[in-house]
């Protein structure tokens, strides 16, 4: 292994002592028998470089490295991470800057992916400080000899950094690469194949960017020679983990041909008789995982009108590509293919799988627009009702989640009538998970909804789940009324909320009476300074003497939560004195309680 000293180098710059010390600490932590040390010391080799200076680093520095690339995974993606923050500075200047290929290109062999992950994030910031020689004399070698190694590893990371090089390399000396890239594609290794694939459109997006768009679709071009052949192979190769990147190769083929070329002839033939292919074929691909991956990115591909195709997908013999299908549903409808999703979607309504139903219902609200209220109201408001009387709770709640979208496709006295009355029950079903994802719906109704028509439907449900017999439902029902009063103001908390809960603070549950104080210091974060010195602050004040030591203890902190809500004047006058009381309390976990909430208001009555 490579020597690496803490001698002072001529080369450095004079340094104290103690940074001298702290030099020859973070050089030792790499020879260091302890993970977590050599690990930090990785994470600091500029500093280190800074201490021994340029030529000591370009000497010692990086063939040390260089030669401790068989250390544990974590210090070797700490060591990739950290050598882009080697700059021209550091080695002596830009013309050094190639040195940092060789610990770099053995990191990228190594077992590891995370590893060799972070090795191709630091060779993309390199490559850019490279002079423009070096791109042929050193870095092209480099991935030549990646590209052709034994172990599979280092082909896959050939495949992934080989797009880099695309834009940087001369016409003339892209047919290599280009070879080098054809048979990495062919590798006997399904898993450098399936690397290789998903660099088919960056290679072509560098060829665009480094030769110009001018001839790409030229007979002779580089797409039709090695790009199209390739992803035709690549689009039936035998194994699924391959084939499921012709999706995406699709796309990003696509999407790079139609920003650079001009629409005509030669581009549609390219894309309808090369690409739509290939893509239709993995919507009828005998792998489930293949037809998901379609599914699941149908949102973009909908510049092919492939309705049928769509629809062939969302009635897929697997329930996981009809879930995917469904996902894209609001993405995917437009006004030309509305009624033959129509038509699909009827009857999905009924399909035997719970999540597949719950997709449905979660997408359904969102296509509404597309429809209009009438087509809303004669197809899809049928279909919606079925949903809200589906046996799964799941996906009941689903639909419920959306239904603040229809406000502005029917208005809200058909919501009213045909919807509302679904969700009144579920906030009342038996699972409390159930009532809780009500509750925590409850204000994006209300604003979709508005004031006077949440009053009259949701106002009182709201206050009811304050006395539920679940904890968790109470707790959130006092954070639901706190979102409440921000959006209808403190005029609709005073006249609404507030005599409930005045009711809860003298309830012979003291579990109510707790709901009232966490109820209190919730909806005091919606208030102004005045109105919670006048009115939320004396419903805690009173309780602090109820008989239930937990009622005194939570009243200790609620006043300490309340004090950044009220000025220093009330701080010191209404609630210290309070907390003086309770610290003489007889319980220990109220005194200890209210010392804590104390030291927090003589903070801010220093503060002022």
């Amino acid at each position: 292994m490579s020597a690496l000293s803490t001698t002072s180098s001529p080369a450095a710059p004079m340094t104290p002592q103690g940074d001298y010390y702290l030099l020859a600490g973070i050089i030792d932590g790499l020879r260091s028998d302890s993970l977590e040390i050599r690990s930090a010391s990785a994470a600091r080799i500029d500093e280190i470089s800074v201490g021994l200076g340029p030529q000591r680093t370009r000497n010692e520095l990086l063939p040390f490295l260089s030669d401790s690339i068989d250390d544990d995974d974590l210090v070797l993606l700490k060591l990739s991470s950290s050598l882009p923050l080697l700059t021209p500075t550091h080695l002596g200047g830009p013309e050094f800057m190639h040195l940092l290929l060789q610990p770099l290109q053995l990191l990228l062999t190594v077992e590891e992916s995370s590893v060799r992950t972070a090795a191709i994030e630091s060779l993309e910031k390199i490559v850019p400080s490279l002079p423009a020689g070096d791109i042929d004399q050193y870095l092209s070698p480099m991935l030549t000899r990646l590209a052709t190694q034994e172990w599979f590893t280092a082909r896959i990371s050939a495949s992934l950094i080989l797009p880099l090089l695309i834009p940087l390399t001369e016409p003339a000396n892209l047919p290599p690469l280009l070879t080098l890239f054809t048979n990495l594609c062919n590798d006997d290794t399904p898993m450098v194949r399936r690397h290789a694939s998903k660099s088919l459109g960056a290679v072509l997006d560098g060829l665009v960017k480094g030769s110009g768009a001018d001839n790409i679709l030229s007979a002779d071009s580089a797409l039709h020679t090695t790009i199209l052949p390739l992803f035709t192979t690549l689009s039936c190769d035998d194994q699924d983990s391959v084939r499921l990147q012709t999706t995406f190769n699709c796309i990003s083929l696509t999407e790079t041909l139609t920003k650079t070329q001009k629409a005509g002839p030669a581009l549609d033939a390219v894309v309808q008789q090369r690409i739509l292919p290939l893509l239709k074929g993995c919507i009828g691909d005998r792998s489930w995982r293949v037809r998901w991956t379609v599914a699941s990115n149908f949102g973009s591909l909908t510049d092919f009108n492939l309705t049928a195709e769509y629809v062939s997908l969302v009635t897929d013999n697997e329930s996981e590509v009809r879930i995917a299908a469904l996902s894209q549903l609001t993405t995917v409808t437009t006004d030309g293919n509305k009624d033959e999703i129509l038509e699909c979607i009827k009857k999905m309504k009924e399909d035997p799988v719970d999540t597949v139903r719950g997709e449905l219902a979660g997408g359904i609200t969102g296509i509404a627009d597309v429809f209009g209220k009438d087509g809303t109201t004669e197809g899809l408001l049928p279909i919606m009702l079925a949903l809200l009387r589906d046996e799964d709770s799941e996906v009941r709640l689903r639909l419920i989640s959306g239904l603040g979208k229809l406000n502005n496709v029917v208005g809200l006295d058909l919501l009213s009538q045909s919807l509302l009355p679904a969700v009144m029950d579920l906030a009342e079903d038996g699972k409390w998970r159930v009532r809780l994802a009500i509750i925590q719906e409850v204000p994006r109704l209300a604003n979709d909804l508005g004031v006077s028509f949440f009053q009259d439907k949701f106002c009182a449900l709201c206050l009811a789940w304050l006395s539920d017999d679940c904890a968790s439902i109470r707790a959130a029902a006092a954070e639901n009324l706190k979102e409440l009063t921000t959006l209808f103001g403190k005029e609709w908390c005073m006249e609404r909320i507030m005599p409930f809960i005045h009711e809860l603070r003298t309830n012979n549950s003291y579990l109510r009476r707790l709901t009232c104080l966490h109820a209190v210091e919730k909806i005091s974060m919606s208030l102004e300074q005045e109105v919670v010195a006048s009115e939320m602050l004396p419903m805690a004040v009173g309780m602090a003497t109820d008989t239930v030591p937990n009622i005194r203890f939570n009243v200790a902190k609620t006043l300490e939560n309340l004090c950044s809500k009220c000025g220093s004047d009330v701080v010191a006058e209404s609630i210290v004195p309070v907390l003086d009381s309770l610290i003489e309390d007889s319980d220990v976990d109220v005194k200890y309680f209210a010392r804590t909430a104390k030291e927090s208001a003589q903070k801010i009555i220093q503060a002022a």
